[in-house]
């Protein structure tokens, strides 16, 4: 993120654990696949932030579960269940930067991160993260 303002990232997977593992990705005009997210509002905490960009860049609404500032440095990966069932395909977005919204099962090419941030994000695990649950 380039403003200088505090970044949120969204690790947005299906509420129900799958025997594969499947998470959700836009495709970006610009820069190709990457994970939903933005810079953080300043009245803004990290899960309203991660809801917020993930309703904007998909259309979808979740729950923020947990979250966690030392994944990548300057930034904040929450994970946001989703009570939706993934499908093999995408779909459009209502913002005019992303061009497509898609469940993934492997690491996409085209993919603005590093494969080695997605695959540290698929190995990450989340009870050793901070709850958002009340």
């Amino acid at each position: 993120m380039s403003d200088g303002n505090p970044w949120v990232v969204i690790w947005a997977v299906p509420t129900e654990e799958l025997e594969t593992p499947c998470w959700l990705m836009v495709r970006h005009i610009d820069r190709g696949w990457e994970l939903p997210g933005g810079s953080m509002s300043e009245d803004e905490t990290v899960d309203i932030t991660a809801l917020r960009e993930l309703f904007e860049e998909t259309g979808i609404l979740g729950v923020a579960t947990n979250y966690d500032r030392n994944l990548f440095s300057k930034g904040t990966v929450v994970r946001v269940k989703i009570d939706e069932e993934p499908q093999p395909h995408g779909w459009e977005s209502e913002d005019e930067n992303i061009s497509e919204v898609g469940w993934c099962v492997e690491i996409p090419a085209e993919l603005y991160w590093g494969e080695e941030e997605i695959q540290k994000l698929l190995d990450h695990d989340w009870s050793t993260s901070k709850s958002l649950a009340s």
